[in-house]
């Protein structure tokens, strides 16, 4: 195979969360394999999930192909047996020794440069400086998700009065540099299939919504949400701001039913003058990401739970996507919302995929070496960088 080297490349992280280095050492050492396993973090993170499970969830990491190459990967790191108590140990005397400075070595030992952090999850939401030092000083570029402004926004007596504050809360949020974009998951509430209410609806809806205990219903709820989202793209043209929007699945508490490209897909073309990263790249709808993605010029796609967690999917989705969408609209990122270990697996991950995928593209004439090396260096951070002006 035709040999791509991506080993110098700087890697931008276009979508993780925030954590603080007391939250890593509160966390039991011994299940840190399985919080990173999409199973183990739905559990932490889901409305809906069965804590009860969370044993038998350890038990599945065993065979879980991202557990067995996460720990095999990570003792090389720390430079012990690859065992679950040898690495357990190992990574658990490491992080409480300096935890900043563990955080910092685990991103550095990738060149993961800076991250995007959606600080929707957790909540409260962990600031940006928090969340820097828990990095080590890696950078971090803040990304703001509208549904915690949402929730704030209920406590107003009105609708005016609750689209006033948050209209207020998406422009303080705008008048901030490091502010680099906003977010929705308004898949995992009333759907992407987005409607377009009138204001005297949307009212109405949300007395509706408030009588029903703000039960998430696309009875009530939906018109608001829609509503209000409309008014989000707004603003965020308003500040020039780029707008992430969760297009796949999730953890449990997603509406799967309303939830892929498809869905999205008419109120993408409405929104041709802003621009949309599809966060996740719609997995495990890839195939229908990807054509929105071919035809729709403001439309970028994000790697992330693609990578890590669709493990035996990631060559031909990455064939699959630069193959058709311009390559300058594809970036990497991991979705960590758990472990640190999330950076440097996943970077590893998508450096190597990259580098076999752009290498059969060199074979079959289709890309220069050095075109697909530029290729594989703008998926990594150059593309991420272009997009949001960092």
């Amino acid at each position: 195979m035709a040999r791509v080297d991506l080993t110098g490349a700087d890697i931008i992280d276009a979508h993780c969360h925030p954590f603080r280095s007391q939250d890593l050492l509160d966390r039991d050492p011994r299940s840190f394999e399985t919080r990173c396993m999409f199973l183990g973090t739905a559990l932490i993170s889901s409305n809906h999930a069965n804590l009860e499970a969370a044993a038998f969830a350890e038990e599945l990491t065993e065979t879980t192909m991202f557990g067995l190459a996460l720990r095999r990967w990570i003792a090389g790191y720390l430079g012990c047996e690859p065992t679950k108590e040898a690495v357990v140990a190992a990574r658990d005397a490491a992080l409480r020794a300096d935890p900043p400075g563990y955080v910092r070595g685990l991103l550095g030992s990738e060149q993961v440069v800076a991250v995007v952090a959606d600080e929707g999850y957790p909540q409260p939401s962990i600031p940006r400086a928090d969340f820097e030092a828990a990095l080590g000083g890696v950078p971090v570029h803040r990304v703001g998700r509208i549904e915690p402004w949402i929730v704030e926004a209920r406590e107003e007596g009105s609708f005016d009065a609750a689209v006033q504050r948050f209209e207020a809360a998406m422009h303080a949020a705008g008048n901030d540099p490091r502010l680099i974009a906003y977010k929705t998951i308004i898949a995992y509430r009333t759907g992407l299939d987005i409607t377009d209410p009138s204001s005297a609806d949307a009212a109405a809806a949300f007395d509706r919504w408030r009588g029903d205990g703000w039960r998430e219903t696309r009875e009530h709820a939906k018109p608001v949400r829609d509503f209000l989202l409309r008014r989000a793209f707004a603003l965020a043209k308003e500040h020039d701001r780029v707008f992430h929007v969760h297009v796949g699945a999730g953890d449990p508490d997603v509406n799967l039913m309303h939830a892929s490209p498809k869905d999205a897909f008419a109120f993408f073309v409405e929104q041709h003058d802003i621009p949309i990263l599809m966060i996740h790249s719609g997995w495990p709808w890839v195939a229908e990401a990807t054509y929105v993605g071919t035809v729709l010029p403001n439309v970028y796609m994000d790697l992330s739970e693609l990578v890590p967690w669709g493990w035996g999917q990631i060559d031909w989705s990455l064939e699959m996507i630069l193959g058709a969408v311009p390559a300058a609209k594809v970036m990497h990122g991991c979705d960590e919302s758990s472990e640190p270990e999330m950076f440097p697996v996943s970077a590893r991950l998508v450096r190597q995929a990259l580098e076999r995928v752009l290498g059969r593209f060199i074979e079959r004439d289709f890309l220069s070496v050095g075109d697909a090396e530029s290729i594989g260096r703008g998926v990594l951070a150059d593309n991420v960088r272009r997009l949001h002006g960092i």
